[in-house]
């Protein structure tokens, strides 16, 4: 874990780091190696920026999210399907049980998905790329839901790095390949030359790599992608860049859960989902506003080799109301 690390911050391009994630000194690996914090990574600053329960007040926001959502799940579902002991999350006692607010919106994304990664499930393997996955706990529900799901993590280097551990704390006998054993695996010093293959994955349950070897991967085999709460804190570059590969990759009745702001800049630029880069061969499945956060829209997207030249005009009618939505209505 630590040498994929070192080697993938070394190389990880400047360009693809937006202003919201230059968050990490050159020191910071000194916290992020350290054996104490890293198993307390989810109440402390390791998992700051990729983890809601940091944030101030939650007791309160914590009660409305699981009433909420309960009626969306049903209890049984999160009961089921939440995840509130490895890393030390803050957790509070709610109705004789323990939640974490965080986990309850991985839950929440985890059952919008579930009837989708129902279509995969008759396939021998399917592929889940997660772009921006943070600490691993979205993918953790597929993998453990869906066994025959090989599952795939592009982001920064230090979330790679955390979400190597918290899946391997969770399935110490998971199968990983991070990037250190991939080029193990291809024989190689040079990530220059390397070209990733369908075949070279399916023995794997995870693939941990650093965001710019997306280019990497082979043509044509991604079954899902999903980026929840993220591109919206990437540079117009990376999203064009993240973009280019998702069409590139996604196979022909692939499907896209994107999960994001109606508008944010922190990233440098100004990013609304309306105007996200999405080509004309999307249709939407879901076309929402997100739970229990309205300043966030929740869409299904399913590739077809056709074109749908209604796409523009139905992303033109989302927030912020401007100048294109007023021409979508006349």
């Amino acid at each position: 874990m630590k040498s994929s690390y070192n080697l993938a911050k070394s190389l990880f391009p400047r360009n693809l780091i937006s202003k919201h994630w230059d968050i990490y000194p050159d020191n910071f690996k000194k916290s992020l190696f350290n054996s104490d914090k890293i198993k307390n990574f989810r109440s402390n600053d390791l998992s700051f920026k990729f983890n809601d329960s940091l944030e101030k007040g939650m007791l309160l926001r914590t009660k409305r999210a699981l009433e909420k959502l309960t009626k969306i799940t049903g209890r049984e579902f999160i009961e089921k399907n939440k995840e509130t002991i490895i890393g030390n999350p803050k957790t509070f006692y709610i109705d004789n049980e323990y939640y974490d607010y965080h986990d309850l919106f991985i839950i929440y994304f985890y059952h919008s998905l579930v009837s989708f990664l129902s279509e995969k499930r008759d396939k021998e393997i399917f592929f889940v790329c997660e772009i921006g996955g943070g600490y691993g706990g979205l993918i953790h529900r597929i993998k453990k839901n869906f066994p025959r799901a090989v599952c795939l993590l592009f982001d920064l280097p230090e979330q790679n790095y955390i979400s190597n551990y918290y899946l391997k704390r969770l399935n110490p006998k998971a199968k990983v390949l991070n990037l250190k054993g991939l080029m193990s695996m291809k024989k190689t010093q040079s990530l220059d030359s390397i070209k990733i293959e369908k075949d070279d994955l399916k023995k794997f349950d995870y693939v941990i790599l650093p965001g710019y070897l997306i280019e990497k991967i082979h043509d044509s085999f991604i079954d899902v992608f999903i980026n929840t709460r993220s591109l919206m804190e990437m540079n117009l570059e990376t999203i064009y860049f993240y973009f280019s590969e998702i069409h590139r990759l996604v196979c022909d009745d692939g499907l896209f859960y994107c999960v994001n702001r109606y508008k944010k800049e922190t990233s440098g630029d100004l990013v609304k989902f309306k105007r996200l880069p999405f080509d004309k061969k999307w249709t939407l499945a879901v076309s929402r506003r997100s739970f229990y956060q309205p300043l966030i829209h929740e869409a299904m997207l399913r590739r077809s080799n056709l074109n749908n030249n209604s796409l523009k005009k139905q992303l033109s009618k989302l927030k912020p109301y401007d100048i294109e939505f007023f021409r979508s209505i006349i």
